[in-house]
């Protein structure tokens, strides 16, 4: 028994920081000094290698450390100008949407201007037409320029006509005027001497007929009547003169009465009574009212002064008067 324990392995084990073993450790081998130098020179190696990998480890920490770093910035910066356009896009956006109703009016305006520029093109096509129209015209009449020029040159020679036929036209309405007048004279001439011809007498623009037979005034005037005339009326000293010196010296019933007033004269015929100017055709003394009966006037004497109040019932002669009326030409 003791041998066989004898026999078995006694159990160890190693441990460093490299391996850890529960077998027991092989014999050393053993190393020539070639071998030994070449571990050596391989630690070395990886010595360098380690070093050269921790020098390259801290260089590119130096270099690109900064430079992410920097990158690192780079990209807050941008991401920060990112998020303003955002902002503005997104500010624009609602801007868009509050002008969207002012570029619908824009729409309709500018389809209201496009119609209004097919109209303006509709009326320029018009002008155009009528801008070819016009030098058509044109044309025709620089074609008759030479006609022109000659009536031109006639000008002086036909204003002078002009003038000559000015005068005459001024003579012939000169003359035409004259031959009116006189026309006109002898129209009256005629109507006068046609009423003349039935015993009137002309004077002053009236006619006057002085009867051959005696009446009472009131009859008298009736008769005037009759022929379109009344009992005549005096309104001038030459009327006055007029109808005495026809008279004759013989008495006239004239147009002047009270009769049928309140004792105020008046003439029959309308015309007012100038009660100053006929205190000098009264014969003196007159008008006296003999009985409280004499309404009525005569002519008595052949003088200026000779009217006298008498009964209207007496009979005399009378004087009838009218105005004288143009007949129609």
């Amino acid at each position: 028994m003791k041998t066989a324990d004898s026999e078995v392995l006694d159990a160890h084990f190693t441990v460093d920081k490299q391996n850890v073993s529960l077998w027991p450790p092989d014999p050393p081998p053993k190393t020539c000094p070639s071998q030994v130098l070449g571990r050596l020179l391989t630690v070395r190696a990886v010595v360098i290698f380690l070093m050269l990998v921790t020098i390259t480890s801290v260089l590119l920490q130096a270099i690109l450390y900064p430079w992410f770093m920097g990158t690192i910035s780079d990209v807050k910066t941008n991401a920060q100008l990112l998020k303003g356009r955002v902002d503005n896009i997104s500010s624009l956006s609602s801007e868009i949407k509050r002008n969207r109703g002012g570029l619908v009016a824009v729409g309709i305006q500018v389809r209201m201007v496009n119609a209004s520029l097919d109209r303006i093109s509709s009326q320029i096509r018009r002008l155009e037409t009528g801008l070819k129209e016009a030098s058509a015209q044109l044309q025709v009449l620089t074609s008759s320029w030479k006609a022109v020029d000659e009536l031109n040159a006639q000008i002086p020679e036909l204003k002078q006509d002009l003038d000559k036929a000015s005068a005459l036209n001024a003579k012939v309405r000169e003359l035409q005027s004259g031959l009116e007048s006189i026309s006109k004279l002898l129209q009256q001439q005629k109507d006068i001497l046609q009423v003349v011809s039935q015993g009137w007498k002309y004077f002053g623009g009236h006619f006057y007929y002085f009867s051959k037979i005696s009446k009472t005034w009131y009859s008298a005037q009736q008769i005037c009547i009759s022929r379109d005339s009344h009992l005549t009326s005096v309104t001038s000293e030459r009327e006055q003169e007029f109808l005495y010196r026809t008279a004759g010296g013989l008495p006239y019933w004239i147009g002047l009465t009270k009769a049928g007033s309140e004792g105020d004269w008046h003439w029959v015929d309308g015309t007012p009574y100038n009660k100053v100017q006929s205190e000098k055709f009264w014969i003196p003394g007159e008008p006296n009212n003999v009985g409280n009966n004499e309404h009525c006037v005569t002519l008595k004497t052949s003088l200026l002064r000779s009217w006298n109040d008498a009964s209207c019932d007496n009979t005399f002669l009378f004087i009838c008067k009218r105005s004288y009326k143009p007949s129609e030409p």
